[in-house]
């Protein structure tokens, strides 16, 4: 426990360090490792600005396990000096808010909230006053949280707890802090949802005609139905609808509630683009640079977007009576996206941080939509917990399978997030993004589209269909209810390297099971007995047919491999097509018998 330096001086019961007219103090104490808390007291008999600060530094290495602050961008291994290289000489535009401090990352590697080096973790306990994180440079990570509010003459705060411990494996890690940071937390509690959504059918040529035919298609039991981007007539203007929804969000809220299903509707309520009505209303709603003018928070829908002040109690206000009337209408499902833009820096009315100014947004959302389930995107992690029922962890999906580690749509990056943020299903329910069973209108194979059904299921995540209802096949709704029975049950997951993980899974609704996910390119010669662990390898393997037969399994590229144990029955699976079209799943049983379901 000696790479931690608080400000040159090593961990110890109390310190104090002096920060040109900030005083930082220090206290330590033992907390299944090392928990510091620390107060920053203004000492000069001025008010003073404080952008940001620093902590103290870690020693790094080759390697860390590094995460974004917000919802797409990446949580994986990474050799530093490589990324670094690779951003220094990329014109890759990093939009959507990549880090709340630089908003690009180009001058250094920044992981936000939690760092983990190849023996020690670090990582802060919550995000509620200033935005913590750790920058790499040359070997060291400086410790550092950005606060961007001014302390009154001699005033103190209390900031982030900072947690360090040491480790043996990176997921006992993450399991450990995910508990930690609990402690500090209370959550809204809801369980995983199946529903169905627009996004990926139809993106912004949703119009009302073709959402009430998916309606009408809707033939499987979705607990959700939900609009998506393309029905306001504006960013910002979320109750006014464009020409292709003449009859408005009430009716379309009742025609959903008549199938039987909750009534789901999309919002970016922290975004306001230049082009709409509450833009020209009401500029006083909106983050300012030191000039006055309204600070441009993203670019998006050919627009430049600027983000509420939720430091203004008029824009809470407006932001409180846009929920309630969504609700009224007999919405109960709220995905909120592009969040982030409620933490630009920039000047507000009220002397709140950004952080602060966030939460107080989500807060009012919250208690205006009461017990229906609030779907958080585009969202700081850490200052969100409590305000959403669930959370995306990833970047958008896609119907191609690569892309580029940088939040921008992936079908291979969404599920590698779903599995290195696996360990915040404790902080809400995770959402991985949309499945899609589709096989019309894709450039994924088979067995991609199968890692996108399955694993979401596996790790009992959200479970939210975007697919052209009427257009999928027969074999398409076998692969969608197959996936369907692996939800319900309770998963932890091994990481193997950055693109090769097991999943264990107990008591899903096809029983246990442990699944070996291969994103990368190449085969993978899985030895169940070395991947897996003690525990999982007696519960798995001590039965009749793993004596029998090789321990190795061939997982190919971009695949799923699904291992079913039964009580004292393993289970191997395997699909085959009939020429009269029908899906048979074979299960393999202990006396290796194929049995057709």
């Amino acid at each position: 426990m000696n790479s931690l330096k608080i400000n040159g001086h090593m961990k110890a019961g109390i310190g104090r360090e002096i920060v040109g007219d900030f005083e930082l103090n220090f206290s330590v104490s033992k907390s299944r490792g090392y928990l510091i808390e620390i107060e920053l007291k203004n000492l000069s008999d001025a008010p003073k600005f404080i952008k940001e600060i620093k902590i103290g530094e870690i020693d790094s290495n080759d390697k860390i396990f590094m995460n974004n602050f917000q919802s797409w961008g990446p949580c994986t291994f990474v050799n530093p000096y490589e990324v670094s290289m690779v951003l220094k000489s990329s014109n890759v535009p990093l939009n959507f808010g990549i880090s709340p401090v630089l908003w690009e990352f180009k001058d250094g590697i920044v992981s936000d909230y939690f760092v983990a080096t190849d023996h020690e973790f670090a990582g802060f306990l919550s995000s509620n006053i200033s935005h913590p994180y750790f920058k790499w440079h040359d070997g060291n990570l400086d410790v550092k949280v950005y606060i961007g509010k001014t302390l009154s003459s001699h005033e103190s705060v209390r900031i982030e707890k900072l947690w360090i411990s040491e480790f043996d494996t990176i997921e006992n890690a993450l399991q450990d802090y995910a508990l930690e940071v609990l402690k500090d937390h209370e959550t809204r509690s809801h369980s995983p949802l199946f529903g169905w959504e627009s996004w990926y059918s139809y993106y912004l040529d949703i119009s009302q005609e073709t959402f009430l035919k998916e309606l009408e298609s809707a033939n499987l039991k979705y607990e959700v139905f939900q609009l998506d981007d393309g029905y306001e007539a504006d960013i910002g203007d979320w109750l006014k609808t464009n020409s292709k929804f003449p009859d408005g969000l009430e009716f379309l809220a009742r025609k959903i509630k008549e199938k039987g299903m909750k009534a789901g509707i999309w919002t970016a309520p922290f975004s306001v683009s230049e082009s709409s009505d509450l833009f020209k209303e009401h500029p006083d709603y909106l983050v300012k640079d030191d000039e006055g003018n309204p600070i441009v928070a993203y670019e998006n829908w050919r627009r430049k977007i600027y983000a509420i002040d939720l430091s203004n109690d008029e824009a809470i206000e407006w932001l409180k009576d846009l929920f309630l009337t969504l609700k009224s209408y007999g919405y109960e499902f709220f995905k909120i996206d592009f969040l982030f833009a409620g933490m630009v820096p920039g000047k507000r009315k009220s002397n709140l941080s950004p952080v602060e100014s966030y939460t107080r947004g989500m807060k009012a959302i919250a208690e205006a939509v009461g017990d229906s389930h609030i779907l958080g995107c585009g969202a700081p992690l850490l200052p969100s917990i409590g305000y959403v029922d669930s959370m995306r962890i990833g970047s958008d999906t896609s119907f191609e399978w690569n892309g580029t580690d940088t939040g921008a749509p992936s079908a291979k990056y969404s599920i590698r997030n779903a599995l290195t943020r696996n360990f915040m299903n404790k902080w809400w329910v995770n959402d991985p993004d949309c499945v899609m069973a589709r096989s019309q209108r894709t450039e994924l194979s088979k067995n991609e589209r199968m890692i996108n059904l399955f694993v979401p299921a596996l790790l009992n995540g959200q479970f939210i269909e975007s697919d052209f209802l009427g257009e999928l096949t027969n074999e398409d709704i076998h692969l969608l209810m197959s996936a369907l029975n692996f939800r319900n049950g309770n998963s932890t997951v091994k990481f193997i390297d950055r693109e090769r993980y097991v999943i264990t899974t107990k008591n899903s609704k096809n029983g246990d099971v442990i699944s070996f996910v291969n994103l990368s390119d190449s085969v993978w010669k899985a030895d169940l007995s070395y991947q897996i662990g003690k525990k999982e390898e007696e519960f798995f393997i001590s039965y009749p047919l793993m004596k029998s037969v090789d321990k190795n399994l061939e997982i190919n590229p971009r695949s799923i491999e699904i291992v079913l144990h039964r009580g004292k029955r393993y289970l191997r699976r395997d699909d085959e097509k009939e020429d009269d079209g029908r899906d048979i799943h074979y299960y393999w049983g202990d006396d290796y018998d194929g049995v057709k379901i």
